[in-house]
């Protein structure tokens, strides 16, 4: 048989093959993935499970949740609980994000006012993140004053009072 004759056989055989690898090990590295997905939920600490803060479906409902996550807050600064701070900080922040998102749909005559608001929640947030992570309780004391005083501007400005 002529040696270019063979030239396509081959060709096709050892493509098979690498396709044939290719798949197996895919196969491969999708089970770890999947594996260590479940793995990793299973030990998942409950204090992070209790963190996330789903919201409610109403403005009341997430005013109420704020103010639970507030009162939670407040008591880990009393308490001097800093680690604790940047969870409670960021989980009202993304709360009142969704408010403030849900008023801006109801009402978008406000909406600019509410998003400065909430721009300085977010600030307030970081800045009570940093403070906590450093140890610093007096300035995360004076943070915390300013961003309860930004919560109940947001609060009367959306007429929750």
């Amino acid at each position: 048989m002529n040696r270019y004759a063979l030239r396509p056989r081959l060709f096709t055989a050892a493509l098979g093959a690498f396709l044939m690898v290719g798949c197996s090990s895919s196969k491969t590295t999708t089970t770890t993935v999947t594996e260590r997905a479940e793995t990793s939920s299973e030990a998942a600490p409950q204090a992070e499970a209790e963190a996330v803060l789903v919201p409610a479906n109403t403005v009341s409902g997430i005013w109420t949740q704020v103010e639970g996550e507030q009162g939670r807050l407040a008591t880990a600064i009393q308490n001097g609980q800093l680690s604790d701070v940047h969870v409670m900080a960021f989980g009202i922040r993304d709360l009142v994000a969704k408010m403030v998102d849900m008023a801006n749909v109801a009402s978008p005559a406000g909406a600019a006012k509410l998003n400065g608001m909430l721009g300085e929640i977010k600030a307030s947030a970081a800045k009570l993140d940093e403070f906590g992570d450093a140890g610093d309780l007096s300035a995360t004391k004076a943070e915390f004053t300013k961003f309860e005083a930004t919560l109940s501007a947001i609060k009367t400005a959306m007429g929750a009072n």
